[in-house]
């Protein structure tokens, strides 16, 4: 059974590392995070609902939501009011959770491998590798974990898959919808609380 909320969120929590070291946080935070995650993409009969609870733990504890959000929204962002904002923040928060949760069911027995952990910018990269179970068979999938400090300590901000950033490929991919929704940051969030209510009904 799934523990209680309040214990998930604890055990979510960053890996300590040597104060002052922006470097090895990083990493400990990269691997703390697929540690938590690997039980949750174990889980084969988890329930929908109970599968994105424990991901939103690990979200939160991980990454940096609110500067994740302005990112992806771009200009719209920029012009919405803090209501919108707050609104949006939440329903961003929403969509992650169920677009990434509900990909959980492809999980083999695939490991994260640490290849290196470096400085950048204001923060730093952490470089991983994806392999199989026995780590064997086809090429490796890479994942850089881009992290900046924020006011809890260093956080997610980006993730570079085969260096392609996610979160430039999502803020494109919002573009997109803004242009169809007349630019505004609630007319994003209408179309992202559409898109959820279609996945919905397909779990």
């Amino acid at each position: 059974p799934a523990p209680p909320a309040a214990g998930a969120l604890r055990a979510a929590g960053p890996a300590p590392a040597p104060a002052g070291d922006p470097v090895a946080e990083a990493r400990a935070q990269v691997q703390s995070m697929w540690q938590h995650v690997v039980p949750i993409l174990a889980s084969k009969g988890l329930a929908p609902a109970a599968r994105e609870e424990r991901f939103r733990h690990i979200y939160r504890a991980h990454f940096d939501n609110a500067a994740i959000a302005a990112a992806v929204a771009g200009a719209a962002w920029l012009r919405a009011t803090a209501a919108e904002r707050e609104r949006f923040l939440g329903v961003f928060e929403n969509y992650v959770i169920k677009v990434y949760a509900g990909q959980f069911g492809s999980y083999n027995g695939e490991r994260l491998l640490v290849r290196a952990s470096e400085p950048d910018g204001p923060g730093a990269m952490v470089t991983t590798n994806i392999v199989d179970a026995q780590g064997e068979g086809g090429r490796p999938l890479e994942l850089k974990w881009r992290l900046r400090l924020g006011a809890g300590g260093l956080r997610i901000r980006d993730v570079l898959v085969q260096n392609i950033s996610m979160m430039l490929q999502q803020r494109r991919e919002f573009a997109s919808v803004l242009a169809q929704r007349g630019g505004a940051l609630d007319g994003l969030s209408a179309a992202l609380s559409e898109k959820m209510a279609q996945l919905a009904t397909k779990n």
